[in-house]
């Protein structure tokens, strides 16, 4: 895989992913409301997943843009 292709890959993670939790915790939200109480607690641990997912992407699009930039000014 390229480092333009993981870039890409990695900023369409970190830009989904809060949207993909906002998403969990609401849907949770709405299932404890009616009382489902087991899947709701389900939807917070893969929340919770998600949410380390995110950082660890956030962490690893900074390692990429850093080691992109460095092979640019190698290249230079």
């Amino acid at each position: 895989m390229s480092s333009r292709t993981a870039v890409k890959l990695l900023l369409a993670l970190v830009l989904g992913l809060p949207i993909l939790q906002a998403t969990f915790a609401w849907v949770g939200g709405l299932l404890g409301a009616m009382g489902d109480a087991v899947t709701a607690n389900v939807l917070s641990y893969i929340n919770t997943a998600t949410g380390v997912t995110w950082l660890i992407s956030v962490v690893a699009l900074v390692v990429a843009l850093a080691v992109r930039t460095l092979d640019d000014t190698k290249k230079g």
